[in-house]
């Protein structure tokens, strides 16, 4: 832990799963990151679900302080006098501030299956500082390499773009469509990628969108709703009908979550149901025990979720570098592996065949 921490920030391959993983971590629980390929006008993303906002991630080609590619640093945006307070942004100065805490160092660097020690990182400098020539310039250029995200965010019926070399959070217009709030982003995300394409930049878009931890907690808020609206109603016909129907469930449900609840809309079908049980008493404790069994089941689905997420981190971050270098050390020993090297290749040139 000491060495995460303390130690050189790591390079983390831009997989969806190890952002998801990386947010899991942090803290950000029932989201996940979904690789985005295109923005074209006709394209919607309902099948993805609600989502809380793109970013970009891109090699940058230049210095963070001067003129850089990509970052379309000569772009003129309308200035504004005082900061939104119902946007948070986190400028280069904050930002700064973040990459020297040990806490999300070692979050991050938890990530990789190695870790760099900083002994590792001296042996790098003296090979600089004493080797010439092309070993020099590949050890500059690796070392040079830098990576910059910009976000795109909906808040209050605006969509804003994040971008932390910036010195605020910038307006890209309104929108009506809550779901697809993207559409006011649409431009100048897709006027960026062409940038990215003419220069010849890597660069990953990801959607944050909720994962199954999400989907199932907002179900069961939509059957805690579903459940106050039926035990309101079965008060009104019936005083003694709690002691007869104990099975119960109990939650934290506000009113702040009936208002998310209605917003989202998916709890339409069972207050259809709901309604048309008039004031049929076991019909309406029906369905309120429907409410609570489900509500059951989805919390163990995600106790079961959050075990598979860490078998998945465990797996993800595990070194097996020194395992196979074992392995390939004890077959060389047996004289085994110039065997088992031959018939793969013998194979490799059997499948070319074919």
């Amino acid at each position: 832990h000491k060495e995460r921490a303390e130690g050189p920030w790591v390079k983390l391959q831009s997989e969806p799963s190890l952002f998801t993983s990386l947010m899991y971590n942090l803290g950000v629980k029932g989201a996940k990151a979904t690789e985005v390929f295109v923005l074209d006008q006709q394209d919607n993303f309902d099948d993805l679900g609600e989502i809380y906002g793109l970013v970009f991630l891109f090699k940058m080609i230049g210095d963070v302080s001067g003129d850089v590619k990509g970052l379309h640093r000569d772009a003129k945006y309308e200035p504004i006098d005082e900061l939104p307070k119902n946007v948070y942004f986190a400028n280069q100065a904050r930002g700064f501030a973040i990459t020297n805490h040990p806490n999300f160092r070692q979050i991050h660097n938890s990530m990789s299956r190695r870790v760099i020690h900083p002994e590792e990182a001296l042996v790098v400098e003296e090979a600089v500082t004493t080797k010439k020539g092309r070993r020099k310039k590949i050890i500059d250029e690796v070392v040079g390499e830098a990576y910059h995200y910009i976000a795109y965010v909906p808040v209050d019926g605006e969509a804003w773009q994040l971008d932390g070399l910036y010195p605020h959070p910038v307006s890209l217009g309104k929108y009506s469509n809550e779901k697809r709030w993207y559409e006011a982003a649409r431009g100048e995300i897709n006027e960026r990628i062409n940038g990215f394409f003419v220069e010849q930049i890597d660069y990953v878009l990801l959607a944050i969108t909720k994962d199954e931890l999400g989907i199932h907690q907002d179900r069961i808020k939509d059957c805690m709703y579903i459940k106050g609206l039926a035990e309101n109603r079965l008060d009104k016909l019936s005083s003694s009908w709690r002691e007869v129907d104990s099975k119960d469930i109990d939650l934290f449900f506000t009113d702040e979550d009936g208002i998310r609840v209605i917003s989202r809309g998916n709890y339409v079908a069972d207050f259809e149901i709901l309604t048309s049980c008039h004031d049929n008493i076991e019909k309406i404790k029906e369905l309120r025990t429907k409410m609570v069994n489900t509500i059951q089941f989805l919390l163990e689905e995600i106790e079961i979720e959050k075990k598979r997420k860490e078998v998945e981190k465990e797996r993800r971050t595990f070194d097996y570098g020194p395992f196979f270098r074992e392995f390939i050390s004890i077959l060389h020993e047996r004289g085994e592996l110039k065997g088992l090297l031959d018939a793969a290749e013998d194979m490799d040139e059997r499948d070319e065949y074919i």
